[in-house]
């Protein structure tokens, strides 16, 4: 086997993880290494214990767990009966990403590197800690570990005699794009078709139902499906995948006529792949339109990264755009670059918009490049299965930064303009809490907004199973701005609490002068959350943002019942969990 090779694998859940090892595989070729880039799942984990050289990519999610393409990768490492030098080949390095405000940052990273390490490898550096909450993003750790990864592997493996290090990789892009003269595949309505994700289904939209008043500035939609031949449990997730707006998309083929480039939306393509290191997606190995692309694969609203800056930069034929692309996509350039496109949500498209000259030079293969996919969005299952219901609860993203145009969430802005009768392509999975296996352990729920999803599963759940004199104490915090305004699913939460099944305090922080949240109704039921987490050993479940609301309402726990040690235990064995996100 070569010595100068390098493995490269990824656990991602949302894709970042991905775009960051094929960014790797891409400066890999610099210093001529050979070496694939798969999903640590799809590698051949037996094979790990030849490899001389090894990087790996992962993030964190939930309660700390992997990603669902690292499961199977991870649990052959965690065997027993693998002798502790079983990776004495292999030297390696750890790269994960996650986020600051949640209890278990880059736990899975961690874990990873501390299980190579005991099987007898060795680091090449210590694991990469990247924090989305840096000012920079993830690049901020990720351009500088990298930088000290290809120094420790050189050191090893340095460059074979008479060659040196180049100054652009050779492996620019990953596939060769060809028009095609072939037809679109039939029924070319739903790309993702073929795709097989566990738990997939078809289901189609029954009711597309507002849950705040017209005049409120946030649009919340209860969406109601059908339950079709699918199982979930309280706390589970389901996916959908999202399409572009017809106005992006439109905006997008408008650019294209602009600058002549022959890209039309029957204009047909074929995706080939280069050689084995980089295959083809299952997705994109038939005949696809560009219209097809670009209403279902390309994200159009996706902040580009340096990657994309760098793809536009290489044939730019205007000196003065060229020179800030590059300045864009060096790590030098991070900050000028977060102030441009993160910090204003600058978008792909807007990007186009406006380094023209770079945007007239585009071809087909750049394009593959330049746009990232659209990922699939996760949400809470707001209903239990018993009542024959999937529904969701979705706040609709929309706000203003400093550009002209406002800020929409690609998916959230799709849903809402879904009509009923619409078909989508659906799956579950297991959520991230871990609910007690009986109907006696209490639960104390605090899931303001939206967070009020995945607590209505459980609620329904035991409305519908368990009379409420046989189930433990149900408590919820939920929190809105106003009670006749945004009070989601006010009826059901009444008719629980009336019924005895759950005792509900609501925080609504605007029907007074002085604002009220969840936080400071919790400090106020001390002798209650005392009785029931400290006494009755219940568990203290949290959803919703992870902006502020986490870390206040933990202050208020360990402030109600007087032990803020007793919340950090409480943390650690999982009897205190949160759901959040950004």
């Amino acid at each position: 086997m070569s010595t100068r090779r390098l493995t490269i694998l990824y656990g991602s859940q949302s894709g970042t993880a991905q775009d960051l090892a094929e960014q790797i595989w891409r400066d890999s070729k610099l210093y001529h290494l050979q070496g694939s880039v798969s999903a640590m799942d799809e590698y051949d984990v037996s094979k790990l214990l030849e490899e001389r050289f090894a990087v790996l990519v992962c993030s964190t999610y939930g309660q700390g767990e992997e990603p669902d393409n690292m499961k199977r990768f991870w649990k052959f490492l965690l065997r027993r009966n693998l002798p502790v030098d079983s990776l004495r080949m292999l030297s390696f390095g750890v790269l994960g990403l996650g986020d600051s405000r949640y209890p278990k940052f880059n736990y899975v990273a961690k874990r990873l590197h501390k299980r190579l390490l005991q099987l007898g490898g060795n680091a090449l550096l210590p694991v990469g800690l990247c924090d989305d909450q840096h000012d920079l993003g993830y690049g901020a750790v990720f351009m500088p570990w990298m930088d000290k990864f290809w120094d420790s592997l050189l050191q090893l493996s340095p460059i074979p005699v008479g060659l040196s290090k180049l100054e652009q990789s050779p492996r620019e892009y990953r596939w060769v794009i060809e028009r095609s003269s072939e037809l679109p595949r039939e029924n070319d309505v739903d790309m993702y078709g073929d795709v097989k994700v566990e738990n997939c289904f078809l289901s189609e939209v029954e009711e597309n139902k507002r849950t705040t008043s017209v005049d409120h500035f946030q649009d919340v939609r209860l969406i109601t499906f059908p339950k079709k031949n699918v199982d979930w449990t309280p706390g589970d997730v389901v996916y959908v995948r999202p399409h572009n707006s017809q106005e992006d998309v439109d905006k997008l083929f408008e650019l294209f006529h602009e600058h002549n480039l022959k890209f039309y939306k029957d204009t047909v393509v074929l995706v080939q792949e280069i050689d084995s290191e980089m295959p083809v997606p299952a997705i994109l190995r038939e005949p696809l339109s560009l219209l097809t692309l670009v209403q279902q694969y390309w994200d159009l609203t996706a902040i580009p990264r340096a990657r994309a800056f760098a793809v536009l930069a290489r044939t730019c034929p205007d000196e003065l755009e060229q020179e800030k692309l590059q300045e864009f996509s060096s790590f030098e350039g991070q900050e000028e670059l977060f102030s441009y496109a993160n910090r204003p949500r600058r978008t792909i498209l807007e990007v186009l918009q406006d380094f023209r000259y770079a945007c007239g030079a585009l071809t087909l293969t750049a394009l593959f490049e330049l746009f990232q996919p659209i990922k699939p969005r996760a949400f809470s299952i707001a209903s239990s299965a018993v009542t024959g219901k999937l529904q969701i609860l979705v706040a609709v993203i929309e706000y203003r930064t400093k550009l002209k145009t406002p800020r929409r969430g690609l998916c959230s802005n799709w849903l809402k303009q879904l009509e009923p009768g619409t078909v989508l392509r659906m799956w579950t999975r297991k959520g991230t809490f871990q609910l007690p296996k009986d109907n006696i352990t209490p639960i104390v729920m605090v899931g303001p907004g939206t967070g009020l999803a995945p607590f209505r599963a459980i609620l329904q759940e035991r409305e519908c199973l368990v009379e409420p004199r046989k189930s433990g104490s149900l408590v919820l915090f939920f929190g809105c701005r106003f009670s006749n305004v945004d009070f989601h699913c006010e009826e059901d939460l009444r008719r629980m609490e009336e019924s005895g099944l759950l005792t509900l305090f609501c925080a609504f922080s605007r029907n007074q002068e002085d604002k009220v949240y969840v936080q400071h109704v919790i400090r106020k039921q001390g002798a209650l959350l005392k009785k029931l987490l400290m006494e009755q050993n219940g568990i203290f479940l949290v959803s919703g943002s992870s902006k502020n609301m986490p870390e206040a309402v933990r202050e208020a726990l360990g402030e109600a019942i007087g032990s803020a040690s007793y919340v950090e235990e409480i943390l650690k064995c999982d009897r205190y969990q949160e759901e959040t996100w950004a």
